[in-house]
């Protein structure tokens, strides 16, 4: 893909995941989230043991926890979203490499 075609595409996937980039900016909500995918196989957590993990009270996770939710951080929607948009910018750079050489 051409270098200026490659950066309208990441433009573009920018947009579309500035809500989840500016949600996930806090760390408090990157720290819950760490907690919500360490147990997600194990069927999730209750909200008392993020706050413990997390050292927050409890009505601070339950305010951050709908932040995630608000913004479907949680939703499949928004991570394909930001997934995209970080293997476009691994290709650009990957290809800014190639032409280097």
């Amino acid at each position: 893909m051409k270098k200026e075609d490659r950066l309208e595409v990441i433009k573009t996937e920018l947009k579309k995941s500035r809500k989840i980039l500016n949600a996930l900016c806090d760390e408090n909500r990157q720290n819950i989230l760490l907690v919500l995918l360490e147990n997600y196989s194990t069927g999730g957590i209750r909200v008392d043991d993020i706050a413990k993990r997390v050292n927050l009270s409890r009505p601070a996770v339950s305010h951050h926890l709908k932040n995630l939710l608000d913004n479907n951080i949680v939703g499949t929607n928004e991570i394909l979203s930001l997934k995209s948009l970080l293997q476009n910018i691994e290709l650009y750079v990957e290809e800014r490499k190639e032409e280097l050489k």
